[in-house]
């Protein structure tokens, strides 16, 4: 087992980590239409989106490795008068009942581990979503860069460590379309996008997906 660690969320340009992804905001919209109101953050850091999905009347849950993290994330919650749920730990063993969340919001956080580490995780993910939720997940594709150079190689060979912003060096799981699918299996894929190769040269380039758990709401 490739063990993973919290970011360093004091070494990191706050502003940056602030502000909501566009994939977010469409979700937003998405999951407000249907009728959804329990959400799940998992790997929230500072709680860029928690707090997004907060504003909008979503009784929301931030999970992350980082103490740091969620303390920040309370605070800011407090400034605003958000009630903002928080819970610490690791992806692969949630805290939490089971059909305990409408949707599930793991923004480029979930590949963080070998591959066993995102069969465990999504496993819980599908565990805490009612029937009829949905799971939004960035995976890490083959094809980006960084993985193509062969550095920071460990003995899972899907997995390269990399240096993240903030300091920490953590694990990176790379996938290909094929074994994407198979690790969905338990779940009924809306969508799956690959964004467009960066252009810097240790980048990584990422797979999008919007997945339900089977069954009616």
């Amino acid at each position: 087992m490739i063990r993973t660690k919290p970011w360093n969320w004091d070494n990191v340009e706050e502003a940056k980590w602030l502000e909501p992804a566009e994939d977010a905001r469409l979700l937003l919209a998405r999951w407000k239409g249907a009728g959804y109101s329990r959400i799940l953050d998992l790997g929230c850091g500072l709680g860029r989106h928690a707090l997004l999905f907060a504003r909008s009347g979503f009784t929301v849950t931030g999970f992350d490795l980082s103490g740091i993290g969620l303390a920040k994330l309370r605070e800011l919650a407090s400034a605003e008068g958000l009630e903002i749920g928080t819970a610490m730990g690791d992806l692969r063993d949630l805290p939490f009942p089971d059909e305990a969340f409408d949707c599930v919001l793991a923004y480029r956080s979930i590949y963080h581990c070998d591959y066993q580490g995102l069969v465990d995780s999504l496993g819980e993910a599908r565990r805490v979503l009612v029937p009829g939720g949905e799971l939004f997940a960035n995976f890490i594709s083959r094809d980006s860069a960084y993985f193509r150079t062969g550095r920071g190689g460990t003995d899972d060979p899907r997995v390269r460590m990399k240096l993240e912003e903030g300091g920490a060096v953590l694990p990176h799981c790379y996938l290909d379309e094929v074994e994407l699918r198979s690790l969905l299996s338990a779940f009924v894929i809306r969508r799956i996008g690959l964004e467009p190769e960066p252009a810097l040269s240790d980048a990584s380039r990422y797979y999008s997906v919007t997945a339900a758990r089977a069954g009616e709401p």
